[in-house]
């Protein structure tokens, strides 16, 4: 699907959601059984951090959400996703931020026009990397290149902020990016649901971390327990649709440097192209 459909895909889904299409809903939202943010909404993530600038001791392996001003840390999260779109990215690790980031879409059978101006940051497919070989550059730089599951989900918890002061929260709107080690814990989950024709948006999970150890790096997965079923309700469509504007103002944005990108990269291609006769 070209970059126009992905946008498409988006307002099907909430035409779905206002229609009450349970069934045509469960197809459009990232409810798949494939194998294939707006400013200021939170993230939810798994915490690495021992300890705050100030000293105070963090727990490795706690869930993590930036709230009303600070961290607020808990073992378990009530996680109730609403929808789950798929990323590519790359990771710059010196600059702290994202190299290179692709469109989100509901499926891994969309395109994924990205910000260097290709598609999935690069990300070759299997065929092309055995053609290519192992130790091809381009191959090296395709494995760079990972799928995020991105969930958008209203979350509860009680949990503490660094200094122990104790906080509950109900229902509070947030990302959570489930990639690497994390990614197959959160496909199964949702593949599970689906087999049982369930909603994924009227269903809550108990979200905790599993310590794993592979040689000397220490690292934790995210465990999905099903635990509650809560039905859809206006509350609910207006959180799913700030969900989806979110998305389609990210793309919106991706999409506008994929096209800049794109065309430096033809201009390049031609500069190119006239040495080789000049």
């Amino acid at each position: 699907m070209g970059e126009l459909a992905i946008n498409d895909a988006f307002d099907s889904m909430m035409q779905a959601v206002e229609s009450g299409n349970s069934a045509e809903l469960m197809a459009l939202s990232g409810q798949t059984e494939d194998d294939t943010p707006k400013q200021g909404l939170s993230r939810l993530n798994i915490n690495y951090e021992t300890e705050t600038d100030e000293g105070l001791t963090l727990k490795k392996g706690a869930w993590k959400v930036y709230y009303n001003g600070e961290f607020v840390y808990a073992d378990d999260v009530t996680f109730r996703p609403l929808v789950r779109t798929y990323e590519w990215s790359t990771w710059d690790a010196e600059e702290g931020k994202f190299a290179c980031r692709s469109v989100q879409a509901p499926s891994l059978n969309h395109q994924f026009p990205d910000t260097d101006g290709g598609q999935k940051c690069g990300r070759l497919t299997k065929s092309d990397e055995e053609a290519l070989g192992q130790d091809h550059p381009k191959v090296l730089a395709s494995r760079a290149a990972t799928c995020n599951q991105v969930f958008y989900a209203l979350i509860s918890l009680k949990g503490a902020t660094a200094d122990g002061t104790e906080v509950t929260i109900e229902n509070y709107p947030v990302m959570s990016y489930f990639k690497r080690s994390g990614f197959r814990p959160a496909r199964e989950a949702i593949e599970k649901i689906t087999q049982k024709k369930r909603l994924m948006n009227e269903v809550e999970f108990t979200l905790s971390t599993s310590r794993k150890k592979q040689g000397s790096v220490t690292y934790f997965v995210p465990v999905f327990t099903e635990s509650d079923t809560v039905k859809m309700n206006e509350d609910t469509v207006e959180v799913m649709k700030s969900f989806f504007e979110t998305i389609k103002a990210s793309n919106n944005v991706i999409l506008e440097q994929y096209r800049e990108a794109a065309k430096a990269n033809a201009t390049d291609s031609e500069k190119d192209l006239s040495a080789d006769f000049a």
